[in-house]
């Protein structure tokens, strides 16, 4: 199916993207260039901002949903061959989770683009008050940090085993271009890692504490690490890692397996 292809390709060029700038507005906090981190989002509306920004975030726009739909594939056609045993299903359960979240921002940024105003209100911590008023909210709350703790476990083990490489045509990666490629995933895998694990933390402290104000989503999460004996060496070190993530994910755009293309046994 070239038109599902196409579209996975234009969605790792677009996530590539947005991890880039996040990355970069990371990196000049932490050499003093910037006050604050910023989440998706917050690269979207600084995209945004540049000339023809407008542009810029429609193209964008179209290579997310391009990526939503991407997921929504792997999670129902699984072509990964993920399989129906337990770690399958959840595994493309998480896709069908990345489908819809990729989706909202695909929203996000396609009503930036016409000029839509970002909310000024915390949509992480609204979203968990909400949830915590709910009979067993702060069970879910509590699961669900706990699923990001463990898909940031997930995403440093699959840099240190290196089993993201499943994924790659390798008879179309030059030597050198595999070896970059790789570093760029494993260091982007790791800051990756490190960051959804704080926030899976805040979330079940969230819960623990029944008090929405412990809620950090990755700009909060990234903002978190600066407070930390050498915060700006860290938030430093995280943004590189959101840059090589960013990179990798370029190297997806060219090189990933996609629909009909089983991986490799």
């Amino acid at each position: 199916m070239p038109a599902i292809d196409k579209f996975a390709r234009a969605g790792y060029l677009a996530k590539g993207t947005v991890y880039i700038m996040i990355g970069a507005l990371a990196m000049m906090t932490a050499i003093g260039h910037r006050k604050e981190t910023s989440d998706t989002k917050g690269a979207i509306e600084t995209i945004g901002a540049q000339p023809l920004g407008g542009i810029l975030l429609l193209i964008l726009a179209v290579g997310l949903a391009g990526f939503s739909a991407w997921r929504f594939v792997q999670a129902f056609a699984d072509p990964d061959g993920e399989g129906g045993n337990g770690k399958g299903i959840l595994v493309r359960a998480s896709r069908f989770g990345g489908g819809i979240f990729y989706a909202v921002i695909t929203y996000h940024a396609a009503k930036t683009s016409f000029g839509g105003r970002p909310s000024s209100e915390n949509s992480e911590q609204t979203l968990t008050a909400v949830i915590l008023q709910q009979p067993l909210g702060a069970s879910f709350i509590a699961a669900a940090g706990l699923g990001f703790a463990i898909y940031g476990i997930i995403e440093i083990v699959k840099a240190i085993r290196n089993s993201f490489t499943d994924s790659f045509k390798l008879n179309e990666i030059k030597p050198a271009m595999y070896r970059y490629l790789v570093a760029a995933a494993k260091f982007g895998l790791c800051a990756r890692g490190v960051v959804f694990g704080l926030i899976g933390y805040f979330l079940v402290r969230t819960a623990v504490f029944s008090d929405p104000e412990e809620t950090k989503g990755l700009d909060e999460a990234l903002a978190e690490l600066a407070l930390q004996p050498h915060g700006r060496w860290l938030l430093g070190a995280a943004a590189l890692g959101f840059v090589a993530y960013g990179f990798y994910m370029l190297g997806l755009a060219r090189y990933r397996k996609t629909i009909g293309k089983q991986r490799e046994r």
